[in-house]
């Protein structure tokens, strides 16, 4: 199942993060909120489009803020985007 794998590579971004010394608190509670907003794309049946855009190009720059800081996390946010886009989102 498609969501279990998104579910798995958020799981493993979080884990990732356990390692990373000293993330900036703001880009922790950015990455807290777009974890609840794929969530709940997850459960929404059909999402608009405008939506689903928003919210790839928010992990997308959130991903390349980490990446520049912590760039051990790259790998992490690229396997979520590449997930997400699978699902066609």
């Amino acid at each position: 199942m498609p969501e279990t794998k998104v579910k798995a590579a958020l799981s493993e971004l979080h884990e990732a993060l356990e390692d990373v010394d000293s993330v900036d608190p703001a880009m922790l509670e950015l990455l807290q909120k777009v974890d609840g907003d794929i969530h709940a794309l997850l459960e929404t049946q059909s999402p608009p489009e405008e939506e689903t855009s928003a919210l790839m190009l928010r992990i997308e720059e959130l991903g390349a803020d980490f990446a520049a800081r912590h760039p051990q996390t790259e790998r992490f946010f690229q396997e979520l985007i590449s997930t997400l886009g699978r699902l066609g989102i």
